[in-house]
């Protein structure tokens, strides 16, 4: 697997407290919560994989040696318009993984502010345990 995907991988590792390749082979057991987050993180991975390909497709065909008459255009115009879309439906992909992705930081900021604190004393010139 890559080692990145899309530009939320690092903060969804952290918030999930688990590597991408490790979410993906246990998913099977995974939690709801978590279940959400892989299948969200795989839905905007295929989104930005498509908007690579559209735009790599555009790149073609304004590259392509010819003349550039009214069907040139079109393709252009055509091409454009599906990487608009394309370009939109992943940022709302993305927006959905960020949402998850604070709600499970958030849930850890939580889950560590009700714990109790731990204080620990040490004596000066008493020996440390180990």
């Amino acid at each position: 697997m890559p080692n990145t995907l899309t530009r939320l991988d690092e903060r969804l590792e952290a918030a999930a407290g688990d590597s991408l390749s490790s979410l993906a082979a246990n998913e099977a057991r995974a939690d709801t919560a978590t279940a959400r987050l892989i299948e969200a993180h795989r839905a905007l991975v295929a989104a930005e994989t498509r908007v690579s390909f559209l735009r790599v497709k555009l790149i073609n065909i304004a590259a392509a040696r010819r003349r550039v008459d009214d069907a040139v255009l079109d393709q252009l115009d055509a091409q454009l318009e599906a990487l608009e879309t394309a370009a939109d439906q992943r940022d709302r992909l993305e927006e959905e993984l960020l949402l998850l992705i604070q709600a499970r930081e958030d849930e850890a900021e939580r889950a560590a502010a009700s714990a109790p604190a731990r204080t620990v004393l040490v004596v000066q010139g008493a020996p440390r345990r180990r």
